[in-house]
């Protein structure tokens, strides 16, 4: 049934170009199978239950450039020299640890734990960023996905939702998923 079968890709056009086949195929029930992007389809799961993780289902989600200019804030109040940490490194790292599933406080953590002066300042700032997006009812780019894995690992009850829901998984180019679009 269309409406057990979720189909991801990476992009709009990719997903406009599956729809338009579905519904050729199918004609009105085309529109009842997931078509869509990693992104577009944890917002549609964040919607609906993002409130069991502390978040409003009104979220913003911030761009680019709302992401850096929260970090350069971040970077001046933290008296950091932007040149050595320029916003779009430390949001680069913050990412590569989301992709990881290492959350702010783990990686304080983990940097407290070795030493490492340079993921210290990192963490703590990863710390405040997740912080001032949690007060601010926001979601980056990364976020979108995981928060939406955090939100399926800890509630059991959604998980099970759409694990019944979905019976087909097609994943577009699934060879190129990283680690949070995996999980």
């Amino acid at each position: 049934l269309p409406w057990n079968i979720i189909a991801i890709t990476f992009t709009n056009k990719a997903t406009n170009e599956l729809k338009e086949r579905l519904c050729g195929i199918l004609g009105d029930e085309g529109q009842n199978v997931w078509a869509m992007t990693f992104h577009s389809a944890c917002c549609r799961i964040l919607r609906k239950d993002i409130d069991r993780l502390g978040y409003s289902t009104s979220f913003t989600i911030y761009d680019t450039a709302d992401s850096e200019r929260i970090m350069k804030e971040i970077i001046k109040d933290m008296g950091l020299d932007d040149k050595t940490f320029p916003a779009k490194y430390v949001l680069g790292a913050i990412s590569r640890e989301k992709d990881k599933m290492v959350s702010p406080q783990e990686m304080l953590d983990t940097a407290e734990r070795t030493g490492d002066i340079r993921a210290l300042h990192i963490a703590r700032a990863y710390v405040k960023y997740q912080t001032q997006l949690k007060d601010n009812n926001a979601l980056d780019f990364d976020d979108i996905i995981y928060v939406t894995v955090k939100l399926l690992l800890e509630n059991e009850d959604i998980r099970q939702y759409y694990q019944r829901k979905f019976r087909y998984v097609l994943v577009d180019e699934y060879q190129d998923t990283n680690n949070m679009q995996y999980l």
